[in-house]
């Protein structure tokens, strides 16, 4: 497909839906066949490109692949969406720091230098947990549709297990959302706009 299409339908899209609907249909040229070639048409993500779904899961699971047995506890977008910094906790409560690239680590797995005690913690705030960074992330992106997660971390929220998010709209609307993790259920959704 010819560049002055793309801008065209990109154009097109902007007046009609907004910058969120132009990501999608980006994403949906830049894996569709081309008309006069039949060879799929390319379209190099630009820098300012917002982390998707997709992105979350490929930095999670090539963490999750560094460290086997561990379980993940915190995911943040960096530069974009280009870098995730993730860390994850092995079964014996030690954490592991790292960075990922394009679904690939290429900073640590770096362990903390923890203690008995903040092991024991940590063990027992993942113990706590029912619902997994997945399934959390899942509840999070049905409480906020149009939204893509930036950071993602399990924590506690007055005496509460809870998943916390920031989550971000096409609008520019930031929302902090949280997730009973035990129940599922949305403790929080808050929505300022940026």
């Amino acid at each position: 497909m010819n560049k002055a299409i793309i801008v065209a339908l990109v154009g097109a899209t902007v007046l009609a839906g907004g910058c969120g609907t132009v990501l999608r249909e980006v994403e949906r040229l830049a894996v569709q066949p081309s008309p006069s070639v039949g060879t799929p048409t390319s379209v190099t993500s630009s820098p300012a490109r917002a982390p998707g779904a997709a992105d979350l899961a490929r930095a999670a699971q090539a963490a999750l692949g560094a460290v086997p047995g561990s379980t993940l506890t915190s995911i943040e977008a960096e530069e974009h969406g280009h870098v995730w910094e993730v860390e994850v906790v092995s079964q014996d409560g030690t954490e592991h720091q790292m960075d990922v690239r394009d679904g690939k680590v290429v900073s640590g797995p770096t362990p903390e230098d923890d203690d008995a005690r903040d092991k024991a913690e940590r063990s027992k705030l993942l113990s706590a947990a029912k619902l997994d960074y997945a399934r959390a992330a899942a509840k999070i992106t049905a409480a906020v549709p149009e939204g893509r997660i930036t950071e993602l971390s399990l924590d506690t929220e007055r005496g509460r297990t809870v998943w916390e998010a920031d989550v971000r709209t096409p609008d520019g609307t930031k929302h902090e959302v949280a997730v009973d993790a035990v129940t599922g259920e949305i403790t929080r959704n808050n929505g300022t706009r940026t």
